[in-house]
């Protein structure tokens, strides 16, 4: 998954004591546009979850360093295939490597 690229969630279910944590949480097959891919904490606070930040969806950050927005596991969603879109964010990724 990459930054810009649209997906659909898959699994909305979560323990209140997690969701009590966000300010706000994602549905079960509303869509959804990636605005950052990141390393992120699972629940026991390890680290190496792939963890996504949603556009229209902003939460609090985490209160132990280094103080990221809550993210979500990226286990949630699934790509929509795009061709074009998918193509195009491709090219910009590379031009933006290639600097």
């Amino acid at each position: 998954m990459m930054k810009g690229q649209k997906v659909v969630c898959v699994n909305d279910k979560v323990e209140p004591e997690i969701r009590a944590l966000y300010d706000q949480w994602v549905s079960q097959g509303a869509v959804y546009v990636i605005r950052d891919v990141l390393l992120a904490q699972n629940r026991k606070g390890e680290w190496g979850e792939v963890g996504l930040l949603l556009q229209g969806v902003v939460n609090q950050p985490q209160s132990i360093p280094p103080y990221q927005e809550r993210s979500f596991n990226s286990e949630r969603f699934r790509p929509i295939e795009d061709k074009a879109l998918n193509e195009e964010l491709e090219r910009t990724q590379y031009a933006e490597i290639r600097k």
